[in-house]
């Protein structure tokens, strides 16, 4: 029997993934709001790649959950900031025995469908897709990278994970399925949190800070703070993560890829501030650890958190 799959968050990240299970074959319903569910139900839901435009429709596109039905699986791939709302809003479509699949930036998703919903049936993953939406019901890639990890919050059984991951990788998305995946998402989460912030605090692309020494003295250090609070939370968490991923990001980067932060910041929407660097100030906090470059950060980003302050 096909599974049914739901996605929330059909967003750049959640639509690359609600359109590649649709060409594996997957029934895919998406709980939208807005000008995308419009799109989506008139159009359906178009990327744009180097390898040219795939468009297609979803089995049902609906803002009213008990509509789409109990799934088999829920893909969340809402902003941070959205996470309770949504966590909330999917209740109709989750049954008892619903796998959540969180692709989330971070831990603040992730730690609320744990609390809401149970880690036995929530599943983390990461992903490093380049991609932005360009309008509604319509994804451009920017870039050709697809790798991704998904895998239970605790060790258990991974035939789900395992199906999923074969399956899309099929359609030419590299990624796997993890016993546990907690490592990689901290080793993105070193750098996520930090890129976030440099960007955004200088209002540029990677290719426009991270040739100066300066700057990649400050981009370390911000790595670092990560990388402490992951070993205080029992990760393996080495400072060797953040040194290589200075060199990474000079060398191997393209000039100009620009964090999402920045992108909601140059456009006046709201910010991920909270989830991502917010998170790692009061969790630093909490275990008597020091985070001086996050908390500058935060506070300098703080008056746009909600978009562009009305004076």
């Amino acid at each position: 029997m096909t599974l049914k799959i739901g996605v929330v968050g059909a967003g750049a990240i959640g639509g690359y993934f609600a359109i590649q299970l649709v060409r594996a074959g997957y029934e895919v319903v998406v709980l939208a709001r807005g000008a995308n569910l419009a799109a989506m139900r008139e159009k359906g839901l178009t990327i744009t790649s180097e390898e040219g435009e795939v468009n297609v429709k979803f089995a049902a596109v609906s803002d009213k959950p008990a509509e789409l039905g109990v799934c088999d699986a829920m893909l969340f791939v809402v902003k941070g900031q959205d996470s309770e709302q949504a966590a909330a809003d999917m209740r109709p479509m989750i049954g008892p025995k619903t796998e959540i699949i969180s692709l989330q930036n971070g831990f603040y998703g992730i730690e609320h469908l744990v609390e809401t919903y149970g880690a036995e049936r929530v599943s983390p993953g990461v992903t490093y897709i380049p991609a932005v939406l360009d309008a509604p019901g319509h994804i451009r890639r920017t870039g050709n990278r697809t790798r991704s990890y998904i895998g239970p919050y605790h060790p258990r059984d991974t035939a789900l994970h395992d199906e999923l991951a074969a399956a899309l990788r099929a359609q030419g998305t590299d990624i796997q399925a993890l016993r546990e995946p907690m490592r990689q998402i901290w080793a993105k989460y070193v750098v996520l949190a930090p890129f976030h912030a440099m960007c955004s605090l200088t209002r540029l692309p990677v290719g426009g800070w991270i040739i100066h020494p300066e700057m990649q003295a400050l981009y370390l250090g911000a790595m670092k703070e990560v990388a402490a609070l992951g070993r205080a939370k029992g990760a393996d968490v080495p400072d060797s993560i953040a040194e290589k991923q200075v060199e990474i990001t000079r060398t191997s980067t393209s000039p100009k890829t620009r964090a999402s932060m920045f992108e909601d910041l140059d456009r006046g929407k709201r910010l991920e501030l909270e989830p991502i660097i917010g998170w790692i100030v009061r969790e630093s906090e909490k275990l008597g650890l020091e985070s001086p470059i996050h908390k500058m950060a935060y506070a300098l980003l703080r008056p746009h958190r909600d978009g562009t302050p009305e004076i």
